[in-house]
């Protein structure tokens, strides 16, 4: 339950923030701020150096601020508040972003580290790309290896900026490769969790689904949400296999656009008819009660060694 103080202060402040004229001024306000903070450095006498370790704390203390709003925002001001105090803090794009790219980074290492919950259920089937990443992986480090050779020895930064660059180039690739078998979908403490590899995924409590059934349909080869259909469709390789109909409106996220509040979606699932039994069952038992859920819950994938030895 939001805060009342909490929500009432925000309104006041929020809604002062998005006038029009004072949206006007804070959109081109660097315009001024920036200059003026090249002059008082150099009035103190601040060199490139200084400039550069200012710019990097003010940027560390941006992002401080908006993962505590994403943390706590929601409790105090309740949701819409929330996404709102963020998008001033910074634009949606950037901010999505910036966790698009935390997700996969965290990929392999949080898979190896943390052990699953509840009932997972596979949808990596008829996907190719742990296939196509293995397959670019030797020609990328031989690519690696003849730059690294080929640079002067002297050249000892570009060799070590290089370096990881590539390391970064296939840490991403891999842990693209394996997203569709560390992110099933899973059934635990009576919240359904369906996801699109690391970028698509919604939480929805199982009382929320108002049907469930097994709809097997193949169009295209695509993976990953597809729009302009009826339903919208999660697909793996171009299939779904379930279709899910819910009571209220349930929020879909996914990388750089908007969340998308949808009634009903297709998904993969390798097992339906195992899927579609253990939602029914869990509608039909009796509601467990709701805890309040982990920080950043969501952005841990399964356990790796258990998802790449499945299916």
């Amino acid at each position: 339950m939001p805060n009342p103080t909490a929500v009432r202060l925000f309104d006041a402040v929020l809604g002062f923030l998005l006038r029009p004229r004072v949206r006007r001024v804070r959109r081109w306000s660097f315009l001024v701020t920036a200059p003026l903070g090249f002059l008082v450095g150099r009035s103190l006498g601040l060199d490139l150096g200084d400039g550069l370790l200012l710019g990097a704390l003010g940027a560390v203390i941006d992002v401080a601020v908006v993962v505590g709003v994403a943390l706590a925002g929601t409790r105090l001001l309740g949701r819409e508040r929330s996404d709102a105090l963020l998008d001033l803090l910074m634009h949606p794009v950037a901010r999505r972003a910036i966790v698009d790219e935390a997700l996969m980074l965290a990929t392999l290492p949080a898979a190896l580290v943390r052990r699953p919950r509840g009932e997972a259920f596979a949808c990596h089937r008829g996907s190719h790309e742990l296939g196509v990443a293995l397959a670019l992986l030797p020609a990328m480090v031989a690519e690696g290896v003849a730059l690294h050779l080929l640079l002067p020895d002297a050249w000892f930064w570009p060799q070590v900026g290089l370096a990881a660059l590539h390391a970064y180039v296939v840490l991403m690739l891999l842990s693209w490769a394996a997203g569709a078998r560390t992110h099933p979908h899973r059934l635990h403490d009576g919240r359904l969790e369906l996801r699109g590899g690391q970028l698509y995924r919604m939480r929805v409590a199982v009382a929320q689904v108002a049907a469930v059934e097994i709809a097997a349909r193949r169009e295209g080869q695509r993976t990953g949400l597809v729009l302009g259909g009826d339903p919208l469709r999660l697909a793996v390789g171009g299939r779904t296999d379930v279709r899910l109909r819910f009571t209220s409106p349930v929020r879909l996220e996914r990388p750089l656009g908007d969340p998308l509040e949808l009634i009903e979606l297709a998904i993969a699932v390798d097992d339906p008819a195992r899927f579609a039994a253990a939602v029914e069952a869990a509608r039909t038992a009796a509601p467990a009660p709701e805890g309040r859920p982990a920080p950043l819950a969501w952005l841990v994938p399964a356990d790796l060694a258990e998802a790449l030895g499945s299916g």
